[in-house]
């Protein structure tokens, strides 16, 4: 069980079937950041992002959706990743998919970034995996002006 971890493109079921089932750490940290709640985050994900790329399992159910939103300049795109305890299933698999797809994204942004709760453990990891540096802390524009890193990516040339 917990094998066939696959990534295709998100559709809006992914993102009713994904929201209920977010990781709690996830869900703190996108309400510290200011969104709503976790089907806004994940609607504005798909509606936002020129790539939007869900983590399915065996049945075709998202276990994570993740993808890049452009920015105001043109070589910036802001990375996200929201998930479920799912996506533990096959973390190996999940890491090198998304190790690709971080590839895909920056052949259109040769510079990604975001910033990130200091307390989502997880997130940390899988960001210093990808290569992500930390370059600074800053108040998330949520509630509670919590502290969180920026983080960036410069493609490789």
């Amino acid at each position: 069980m917990g094998a066939g971890l696959e990534t295709r493109h998100s559709r809006p079921e992914d993102v009713t079937y994904l929201a209920p089932r977010l990781r709690p750490d996830d869900l703190r940290e996108l309400l510290a950041a200011g969104s709503p709640s976790a089907e806004q985050a994940l609607e504005d994900g798909l509606k936002l992002s020129r790539q939007c790329v869900s983590v399915v399992n065996e049945e075709d159910n998202a276990v994570a959706m993740f993808g890049v939103c452009p920015s105001n300049e043109p070589e910036l795109g802001y990375i996200w990743l929201l998930g479920s305890d799912e996506i533990k299933t096959n973390k190996t698999r999940f890491l090198r998919r998304s190790k690709l797809w971080v590839e895909t994204f920056h052949e259109e942004f040769p510079v990604l970034a975001n910033a990130v709760d200091q307390r989502n453990t997880v997130h940390l990891l899988w960001l210093r995996w990808l290569g992500f540096k930390f370059l600074r802390t800053i108040n998330s524009p949520g509630p509670g002006n919590l502290p969180f890193y920026e983080f960036a990516r410069i493609r490789n040339v």
